[in-house]
């Protein structure tokens, strides 16, 4: 993936590539009289744009028309959607590039800077399986602070180099260090450190930067010290549910509120920190198993 990609490059780069992806699978659907597009990306209920085209409050998709094609955001929140998943139980948004920049005396450089914060809330929570949390630069200390439950989580790590030529062509721990994230979080804040304020290599190397990604859709190389400069954004994993902590299978199918339709299962979320339960189409039935029509087949 190009790091010189503006935002709008990116959300056409995306939508693009999911256009080509779901050519081949059963088409989503919304509810009757509601739309289901916000420019090129679908918007498969339970997820709308207006309060009569959604299950519950939380999947409420702002589609904003200021931008050419409009721009689908989660809810009230600055995260643009750029993917929803129905069977996995995944969003795919794009996350600020966190990033802590010095001038050649050490001084801190707050015009050219930006703290993250990743504000979820359940029923979302950041994806362990799909994602990668980065730090990039040569004298870098990137923490992530974070939630599950009532649970403070607290991770992080450190890269240290000393010349542009010591710094490998991966992410291996030279130039660029990355970890796994723990299950369930959500509400996460990323802390630039440096120990050496940069000043022992910011000829080539001025800033660090912290983030989480898609993994595969961040490729580090020696020229991603310059290239995140122009990356404000990237895309990472989010995943979804219905209900909250305690609502499974087994409590919510004797509610009236059961979201899973005709010709569907209901699937418990794994017990990793998520929370609620998904729908999925029996064998043999193709569709949205939470319409009202439920999952359609010839069986």
């Amino acid at each position: 993936m190009a790091l010189r990609l503006s935002v709008v490059a990116v959300l056409l780069l995306l939508s693009a590539a999911s256009t080509t992806t779901t050519t081949t699978a059963a088409p989503a659907q919304a509810l009757t009289g509601c739309s289901d597009k916000c420019g090129n990306l679908t918007i498969p209920y339970p997820f709308g744009m207006k309060t009569d085209c959604l299950l519950r409050k939380e999947f409420f998709i702002n589609c904003s028309h200021t931008t050419q094609p409009p721009t689908a955001y989660l809810m009230y929140s600055d995260l643009i959607v750029t993917n929803i998943y129905l069977d996995e139980g995944e969003l795919q948004i794009l996350n600020d590039v966190g990033r802590a920049c010095y001038d050649e005396e050490g001084g801190y450089q707050t015009d050219r800077s930006i703290k993250p914060q990743l504000l979820l809330q359940p029923p979302y929570t950041i994806s362990n399986t799909k994602n990668k949390f980065y730090a990039v630069g040569c004298d870098t200390s990137a923490i992530v602070n974070a939630f599950r439950g009532k649970e403070e989580f607290i991770t992080g790590c450190m890269s240290i180099c000393n010349s542009l030529g010591s710094v490998e062509k991966s992410c291996s721990g030279v130039g660029c260090c990355q970890i796994n994230i723990p299950s369930g979080l959500y509400n996460l804040t990323v802390e630039l450190n440096s120990f050496k304020n940069h000043t022992r290599i910011w000829n080539f190397n001025p800033c660090s930067y912290g983030f989480i990604a898609e993994e595969g859709l961040f490729n580090f190389s020696p020229s991603s010290f310059e290239d995140l400069n122009y990356s404000a954004l990237l895309p990472m994993v989010a995943n979804w549910a219905i209900g909250n902590e305690i609502d499974t299978c087994e409590t919510a199918q004797k509610r009236l509120d059961y979201a899973c339709n005709a010709n569907s299962n209901c699937v418990n979320r794994p017990i990793d920190g998520s929370v609620g339960y998904l729908c999925q189409c029996l064998p043999g039935y193709e569709g949205n198993p939470y319409h009202p029509d439920g999952c359609q087949g010839d069986l």
